[in-house]
C-alpha cells in the first residue's frame, strides 16, 4: 500500500514545546493516584455464586497501571469470646462484568464461550488475619472492573455440623481499594509526521494514541529512523485498543533496529470507534534495565517519527440503511434491540423490510461472511446470559426454538424446510458454518475450526455443519457478557465427496507420517517398525523415495505410529490422523455464489442459562454490593452453572439406607415409653413417644429427597416439633431423676415447657437452648438429692442407682453429646445422627428412676 504525503506541523515553537511538556511528563517517575476506598464487605462461605460480594472499581482511560489493595480479617461478634481463627479468602478480579468461575472446579456447560476469549480473570488466594494483599494490573481495559469474594470453598461433604456456641462467633470482613498511574500520550492526528527522541537513560516508554472513527477499514502505521545509533538495542513499538500495550498484551507488535536508518511501514485492522495506544521504547533486558538509571555516563538518543493513515472504505460517505461499512470483506446486518420488562431479557433482531415484515433467514455465501454487531449496555445487561443460536434451514424440520415471546430469551422461529430451492444448492456437498465471537473485535471464520483475531488464532466459538442433527445447531452462551460491543461472523464453506479425488487416502497418509517422522526415533521395543526405522527415516525424509513408498509399507508405518507398543502417546497420535485425514479429503469446493445456504438465528439475553437451571435447579436473582445477578440454585446434590453435574448425587440405595437408619433408629424409644408407664411415669412416656413419632416423620420427609421422601406437614413444623419435643424429653426426665413432690412436678412440666418452646422457636440450633434445661435440671437435682442425704443421713438415691445406672447413663449421654455436637459432618450425618437417637433414647432406660433400684432401702 503507498502511504499518504507526509504534512509537516507549520508552528515548530508551539509543537517543540508541547513536545518537551509531553516527553517531561512521560520521563518522570509516576506516582500513584488514590481513587477508589470501599467500605468494608462482610465475606460468606462459599456454596454457590450467591454467597459472593461484589467489588466495584472505574479505572479511568490512559491508566498505566491499576493498583490493587485488599485486607481481609475477623471481627468478633462477642467481646467474650475467644479469638478468631483466620480463613482462607478466595478474590477473582475482571474487567468488564462478573468473573465466572468454579471453586468447586466443575467443567462449565459444553456451549459456554470459550474463557480464551474473553478478559482474564486474575485470582487471588489469601488469609483473613488482617495483612494486605496486593495486585497490580499494567494497561488494564478502562471502565467498570468487577471482583468477587468470598471465603473459600471446601467440599461440603467434609464440613463440620457445628453447634451454634461451641465455635467461635466470627465475621470476616474485607477492605478493597485501587490506585492507579496515568499517563499523557502524545495525540496523533491522521496523515502527520510526529518526530520525537527516545532516550536510553529513561525505562518509561513514550505514548501516543489515536482515535480510530467507524469508517476506517484498517490503519498504516509508518516508523522512520532518522538518526541512527550503533550502541543502542532494538526498538519496540506495540499497539493495543481502549488501553495502553504491554508485553503480554497487545494487538500489533514491531521491532525497530536503531543502528541502520530505515523505514518501517505496518497494517494492522483496528477497532472502529475506539482509541488506540502506541507504546515506544528500547528492548531492555533485565540486566540492561536494572543498569538504565545507575549508567548515566553513557546516553544514547535515537530520533524517529511515527505517523498513521487511514484506509476507508470506498463507499463510506453513502452507507445503505441495511448494511454498515464492509471490513475484512465481511458482509455486516444491522440489528434491532427488543427490550423486555425482566432484568437481563433482550434480543436483537434483524431490521424489518419496507412491509414492516422481519426476514425470517439469512443467506450466506461462500467466501463473503456475514456479520453482526450489537451492544451490551454497563450493569442493567451483565447480569445474564448471552445466548447466539443458528441452524441451517435445509436441516430444520419443526421450530428449533422453543420459548415464550414474553420472556425476552430465544424467539421461537418456525421454518417449512420444504420451501428449499435445491438449484441453489451444492446437491453433494456438505456445508460448514464456522461462527466466531468476540468483544470489541470481529473475528475472521477460518477453515477448519479456527477463527483469526488480528495476530491471534482461537478455536472457533461454534461450528455447524449439515452432515446430522447432532451439529446442525449452533449454540453459544456467555454468561455474565462484558458490557460493550460485541461481534458475531459467521463463514460459510463448502466441501465434499466431490472433492476427495484432490487428495488420495495414500497421500493422506504419507503427509502425516512426514509430518510425524521424528517418531521413529522413540519407537520402543517390541514395534514392528524398530529394526527397519532408520530406513523408514532415510525414505520419508526423500522426496523421491517417499513418493516410491508402496501401500504397504506406508501403512505399515502409520500403524506404528498409532500402535500402544510402540508410542507412549499412541491415542494422541491416532486423533491427529483422523483430524488430519478429514481435512486431506474434504477440500473446499466452492468460495463464491455457488457455496450458499440459509439459516436462521437468534440473538438474546436471559437470567441463568436461557432462563433456566436444568431439572434440578431453580433461577434466582440476587444483589450485592448494589448490583445484581443472577445464578441458579441447586437441589438434591446437583451442582454447576447449570445444575447438570451429578458427581455427587447420591443414588437411591443411599438415599434409602440414609432414610431407614434416620428413622428406625427411633423406634429405641419403645422401649423407655414401655418402661416409663411401667414406672408410672406417664407425662414422661407420652413426651417420649412423641419425640419417637415428629423424630421419625421429620427425618421421612428431610432425608428421603422426591424419591422415598413423605412429608406428613410442611417440614418446618415437623423441624419445630422435632426439635421442641426432644428437649422436652431431657427435661422430664431430669425432674423425674429429681424425684420431688408432684406439685412441683407440674409447675416445673409447665414452665418448662412454655420456657423451651419459647427457645426453640427463637433459635432451635443454638447452644444455649441446650444447655439451659440441662444445666437448670442438673441445679434441681443436685438440690434435692442433696436435701434428701441431709434430712435421711443416707446416700441418696440408693448405692445400685449410683454405681450401676446412673454411670451407664452419663457415659451414653455423653456419647450421644460428642456425636451430635462434635463428629457430624454431611457425609457421615445419616450414622451419626443415628446413633444419638439410640444412645439417648437407651440413656432413658438407664437415668429414668425406678422404685426398686433408685429410692434406698428403710
Amino acid at each position: 500500500m503507498t502511504p499518504r504525503l507526509l504534512k509537516n506541523n507549520d508552528s515548530h515553537l508551539n509543537y517543540n514545546i508541547i513536545l518537551a511538556i509531553g516527553i517531561f511528563f512521560i520521563h518522570t517517575e509516576a506516582q500513584q493516584i488514590p481513587l477508589v476506598r470501599l467500605p468494608s464487605n462482610t465475606l460468606l462461605k462459599y456454596t454457590a455464586y450467591k454467597d459472593v460480594s461484589i467489588l466495584h472499581f472505574r479505572i479511568p482511560s490512559d491508566t498505566r497501571t491499576a493498583y490493587f489493595s485488599f485486607k481481609a480479617y475477623e471481627e468478633k461478634k462477642s467481646a467474650f469470646q475467644r479469638e478468631c481463627t483466620p480463613k482462607n479468602v478466595s478474590l477473582h478480579l475482571k474487567a468488564g462484568s462478573y468473573p465466572v468461575i468454579s471453586p468447586e472446579n466443575i467443567t462449565f456447560p459444553k456451549h459456554f464461550l470459550n474463557a480464551a476469549q474473553r478478559f482474564d480473570i486474575q485470582s487471588l488466594q489469601f488469609l483473613s488475619d488482617g495483612t494486605t494483599k496486593r495486585l497490580s494490573i499494567d494497561g488494564p481495559h478502562p471502565g467498570n472492573w468487577f471482583a468477587v469474594a468470598f471465603l473459600s470453598w471446601t467440599d461440603p461433604n467434609n464440613d463440620r455440623i457445628e453447634q451454634q456456641g461451641l465455635a467461635a462467633s466470627c465475621e470476616t470482613l474485607l477492605l478493597s481499594e485501587m490506585a492507579v498511574t496515568r499517563t499523557m500520550p502524545i495525540m496523533l492526528n491522521e496523515g502527520t509526521l510526529y518526530n520525537n527522541t527516545l532516550v536510553s537513560n529513561v525505562s518509561e516508554p513514550i505514548n501516543y494514541k489515536f482515535f480510530v472513527p467507524r469508517s476506517v477499514d484498517y490503519i498504516t502505521l509508518r516508523i522512520v529512523v532518522q538518526s541512527i545509533c550503533m550502541d543502542c538495542t532494538e526498538i519496540s513499538v506495540y499497539i493495543q485498543a481502549n488501553g495502553l500495550p504491554n508485553i503480554d498484551n497487545y494487538m500489533q507488535r514491531a521491532i525497530v533496529h536503531a543502528n541502520q536508518t530505515n523505514e518501517l511501514s505496518m497494517d494492522f485492522y483496528p477497532q472502529q470507534n475506539s482509541w488506540h495506544y502506541i507504546d515506544v521504547n528500547f528492548m531492555y533486558d533485565d540486566d540492561h534495565l536494572k543498569n538504565v538509571t545507575a549508567d548515566n555516563e553513557t546516553v544514547h538518543a535515537v530520533d524517529f517519527g511515527l505517523m498513521i493513515t487511514h484506509e476507508m472504505d470506498e463507499d463510506n460517505m453513502v452507507i445503505p440503511v441495511t448494511k454498515i461499512p464492509v471490513r475484512r470483506n465481511f458482509e455486516y446486518y444491522e440489528l434491532l434491540r427488543q427490550t423486555y420488562r425482566e432484568f437481563f431479557m433482550f434480543d436483537y433482531d434483524l431490521l424489518p423490510d419496507v412491509n414492516g415484515t422481519v426476514p425470517a433467514f439469512l443467506n450466506l455465501t461462500g467466501g463473503t461472511p456475514a456479520a453482526f454487531q450489537f451492544v451490551v449496555g454497563d450493569v442493567y445487561d451483565i447480569g445474564g446470559t448471552l445466548s447466539f443460536a443458528v441452524a441451517m434451514k435445509d436441516t430444520i424440520k419443526e421450530s428449533i426454538f422453543e420459548k415464550p415471546i414474553t420472556s425476552g430469551a430465544i424467539a421461537e422461529k418456525l421454518v417449512d424446510s420444504s420451501s428449499i430451492d435445491s438449484k441453489q444448492q451444492l446437491v453433494r456437498s456438505n456445508q460448514t458454518i464456522i461462527i466466531c465471537m468476540r468483544l470489541e473485535e470481529p473475528g475472521i471464520p477460518t477453515w477448519p475450526d479456527k477463527c483469526t483475531y488480528g495476530r491471534t488464532e482461537l478455536p472457533a466459538a461454534s461450528i455447524v455443519n449439515n452432515t446430522n442433527e447432532d451439529t446442525s445447531t449452533g449454540l453459544i452462551h456467555v454468561p455474565f457478557p462484558e458490557s460493550g460491543k460485541w461481534f458475531v461472523t459467521m463463514g460459510l464453506f463448502c466441501h465434499g465427496a466431490e472433492t476427495a479425488t484432490k487428495s488420495t487416502i495414500i497421500d493422506s497418509v504419507k503427509e502425516f507420517i512426514l509430518k510425524h517422522v521424528k517418531l521413529l526415533d522413540t519407537l520402543k521395543a517390541p514395534c514392528a517398525c524398530r529394526n527397519q526405522s532408520e530406513f523408514y527415516k532415510f525414505c520419508i525424509n526423500d522426496k523421491d523415495c517417499l513418493a516410491g513408498m508402496n501401500e504397504t509399507e506406508t501403512l505399515k508405518v502409520k500403524e506404528c505410529f498409532m500402535d500402544s507398543k510402540c508410542t507412549k502417546n499412541y491415542e494422541d497420535i491416532a486423533k491427529q490422523f483422523d483430524l488430519h485425514h478429514k481435512l486431506a479429503t474434504e477440500q473446499t469446493v466452492a468460495s463464491d455464489s455457488s457455496c450458499n445456504a440459509s439459516v436462521v438465528f437468534t440473538i438474546s439475553s436471559s437470567p441463568c442459562v436461557a432462563g433456566r437451571c436444568g431439572r434440578y435447579g431453580r433461577c434466582y436473582h440476587y444483589m450485592s454490593g448494589g448490583f445484581v445477578f443472577s445464578t441458579c440454585l441447586c437441589i438434591k446434590g446437583y451442582r454447576g452453572w447449570d445444575c447438570t453435574e451429578d458427581s455427587q448425587v447420591p443414588s437411591s440405595f443411599s438415599i434409602l439406607i440414609a432414610l431407614l437408619l434416620l428413622t428406625l433408629s427411633n423406634l429405641l424409644f419403645i422401649p423407655s415409653i414401655y418402661f416409663g408407664i411401667r414406672r408410672k411415669y406417664y407425662t414422661e412416656s407420652v413426651i417420649y413417644f412423641f419425640a419417637m413419632f415428629f423424630s421419625i416423620f421429620y427425618h421421612a420427609c428431610d432425608s428421603g429427597e422426591d424419591e422415598y421422601g413423605f412429608c406428613l406437614v410442611k417440614i418446618g413444623v415437623l423441624q419445630f416439633c422435632d426439635f421442641y419435643c426432644g428437649l422436652l424429653a431431657i427435661w422430664v426426665t431430669l425432674i423425674a431423676m429429681a424425684h420431688i413432690r408432684q406439685t412441683f412436678v407440674s409447675l416445673l412440666h409447665i414452665g418448662g415447657a412454655i420456657l423451651l418452646a419459647f427457645g426453640t422457636e427463637l433459635n432451635k440450633q443454638s447452644l444455649w437452648v441446650f444447655l439451659a434445661p440441662a444445666l437448670t435440671g442438673l441445679c434441681i437435682i443436685s438440690v434435692s438429692w442433696g436435701w434428701k442425704c441431709r434430712r435421711t443421713g443416707k446416700w441418696f438415691p440408693a448405692r445400685k442407682y449410683l454405681a450401676i445406672f446412673l454411670p451407664i447413663g452419663m457415659v451414653l449421654v455423653m456419647v450421644g453429646l460428642v456425636c451430635y455436637a462434635f463428629l457430624q459432618t454431611r457425609q457421615n450425618y445419616h450414622i451419626v445422627h443415628s446413633i444419638w437417637h439410640m444412645v439417648m433414647a437407651m440413656s432413658i432406660l438407664c437415668l429414668l428412676p425406678s422404685n426398686k433400684s433408685f429410692l434406698p432401702k428403710c
